[in-house]
């Protein structure tokens, strides 16, 4: 084709109905949601351009399961045949959007209780329905009532029908893939979800009370009362470790400044566990219509010991109204929640020391992680922050009261009880920085001190042994490096330890790396620059072995050296002391290394027992 022609887009609306309903959202219980917001935008509508005062809003929803009809009336605005035409059968034009533009200049508070925005959400329908039928009667004066009817193909049916009162009614068809919708539970358990704050009310089949709060518990008259009873009924959690209240923030643009309205609340729960109850996230509303839970990104990375629910309509829905807009509002909306949360905590932290505390205790290892990659962060949380130390939980301060000013911690849960057995030897606790998130805090907290020295002593334990002549134990020396141990002689604390085996530091992955290496299992390139790294770090067989020191402050090992019993009960007693210390150690053992080692432990007791 030589010249060009200007073509028209050609809609196949059956396909495009499928698509949009089937994809565009993906959860069937969204369809219950979209319809409920149109019958309360349908009410909102009928109050504001009649009479309000004479006016009560009212949705009902019933069930009939014989016929697997699901049926939404509500007693709104209603619709004329225009209106059916131009915006119910006409797909991305809304009604509602279009009203709301009108009302932003001469009634901005009343354009901001609409909540629809697409022109899209009554497509939602045919996600759970195989025929819709929609029966309405305008709120104008002498309108007629009408009749609406689709399968979800390019046709519809418009005839008259019979309602005699104002507002739609919605039935459904249901398909069996959405038949769970006819379970009251569940459908009371959708709108609450979706329609709990929603203001006007949502009855189902023969309720008295509406199903909805109506009322987010933040705008009640005791909204000290109502925000606890709702953390309690929505998360099943205990009592909040404190509660912030939310309000409108104005943001600074550097040029200007902008107000970004929020309401709700965030909470501290009791307690958090990295990695297995990690909280920073919330429930988002956008004029009071739930969008969507679990929303990690509007917090403070270094929040994820916090909580709330949050209305914002600062906020872009998704077309699907499933997800939020990463977008300037979004990052406007982040700035001002970390405003308000920042300035809460530091008010805590001045005003309620105890609670602070609290706080900091219960998430102290969720705390410990953000703070070492915030700055300003870390200042706030640094004196507060606990660990867990050989004397139990102690904030900083606390423990360098005991250490004048030194910190000593072991890195291995698994191994480090005879470091720790040092330390408390020699009056000093230590803390244990097994969570990984530890040691670059405390890294941090010398460097923001100064004048504190840290000292690692798993691996270092060494630092904390005296050496003493060796030549009063010649004879258990001896004994021991005819045995093929390396042994040494020094004086530590406690003196009722009489011996500790002490093995290198990172002893279990030069191990690992040499085994590998002999079996031929790394990389040849890798394989070249470990072989290399090993060699430098010059580690024999016999280093990674262990090393057993023998207490010369011990009153068995020194009656040992000076009056040795016979010979066959020393080499009996010796043999213990070693096993002992090498199952005390916790380390470099395999299991069937272990099952000998009590073996030996085993005959070696034996043999001090009379024959």
């Amino acid at each position: 084709m030589s010249e060009t022609s200007r073509q028209q887009f050609q809609i196949h609306l059956p396909g495009l109905l499928k698509v949009l309903a089937e994809n565009l959202y993906s959860n069937k219980k969204v369809a219950i949601r979209e319809l409920l917001q149109n019958a309360h935008d349908s009410c909102v509508r009928r109050l504001v351009e009649s009479e309000p005062e004479r006016f009560k809003s009212r949705v009902e929803v019933t069930l009939d399961a014989t016929r697997r009809v699901l049926t939404i009336s509500d007693n709104g605005s209603g619709l004329t045949a225009d209106e059916v035409r131009d915006y119910l059968s006409t797909i991305g034009r809304s009604y509602t959007r279009e009203l709301g533009e009108k009302l932003a200049f001469f009634s901005p508070d009343d354009a901001a209780r609409l909540i629809g925005q697409f022109g899209l959400g009554f497509l939602s329908a045919f996600l759970i329905a195989s025929e819709v039928t929609l029966t309405t009667r305008s709120m104008q004066p002498n309108a007629p009532a009408l009749r609406w009817h689709s399968d979800g193909d390019v046709h519809y049916d418009l005839a008259s029908g019979e309602r005699k009162e104002v507002g739609t009614t919605v039935e459904l068809k249901l398909k069996p893939a959405a038949a769970f919708l006819l379970n009251e539970d569940v459908l009371i358990e959708t709108i609450e979800q979706y329609a709990d704050f929603l203001p006007v009310p949502i009855y189902v089949g023969r309720g008295s009370r509406p199903v909805n709060l109506m009322t987010p518990p933040w705008e009640t008259p005791e909204p000290e009362a109502q925000i606890p009873e709702y953390i309690q009924r929505v998360y099943k959690t205990s009592e909040p470790l404190c509660i912030i209240p939310l309000h409108d923030q104005e943001i600074d643009l550097g040029h200007d400044t902008m107000l970004v309205p929020l309401k709700g609340f965030l909470f501290v729960p009791q307690t958090s566990v990295v990695s297995v109850r990690e909280y920073g996230d919330l429930l988002v509303y956008i004029r009071h219509m739930f969008i969507c839970g679990n929303q990690r990104d509007l917090l403070p990375p270094w929040a994820r010991f916090v909580r709330g629910v949050i209305d914002c309509a600062f906020l872009q829905p998704t077309a699907s109204r499933e997800e939020i807009h990463q977008d300037e509002n979004f990052n406007f909306a982040r700035q001002a929640l970390e405003i308000q949360l920042s300035g809460a905590l530091r008010r805590i932290a001045e005003d309620d020391p105890v609670t602070w505390k609290k706080i900091v205790r219960g998430h102290s290892d969720v705390i410990t992680g953000w703070a070492v990659q915030d700055n300003e962060f870390f200042d706030q949380v640094a004196d507060l922050v606990v660990f867990r130390t050989s004397r139990g939980l102690l904030n900083l301060p606390e423990y360098l009261e005991t250490t004048h000013g030194a910190i000593y911690y072991v890195t291995r849960e698994m191994g480090s009880l005879q470091e720790q057995l040092l330390g408390e030897g020699r009056g000093m606790p230590v803390i244990e920085a097994v969570w990984f998130a530890v040691t670059p805090f405390l890294q941090k907290y010398a460097d923001w001190k100064k004048d504190i020295q840290l000292v690692q002593l798993d691996g270092e334990a060494t630092q904390l042994l005296r050496p003493v002549p060796e030549r009063p134990f010649a004879n258990l020396l001896k004994y021991f490096q005819k045995q093929g141990v390396k042994v040494k002689v020094a004086a530590f604390k406690p003196e009722e330890v009489p011996a500790l085996m002490i093995y290198p530091k990172d002893a279990e992955f030069f191990r690992d790396t040499k085994d590998a290496l002999e079996k031929d299992e790394l990389p040849g390139p890798l394989a070249g620059l470990v072989d290399a790294y090993m060699t430098r770090a010059s580690l024999s067989d016999a280093d990674l072995k262990g090393t057993l020191y023998l207490n010369a402050s011990n009153t068995l090992i020194t009656r040992l050296a000076e009056d040795p019993p016979p010979a066959a009960t020393l080499d009996a007693l010796l043999t213990t002391l070693y096993q002992v210390a090498r199952l005390f150690a916790g380390r470099m053992l395999t299991p069937a290394e272990v099952a000998t080692s009590f073996q030996t432990l085993g005959s070696a007791l034996n043999g001090l027992w009379p024959q």
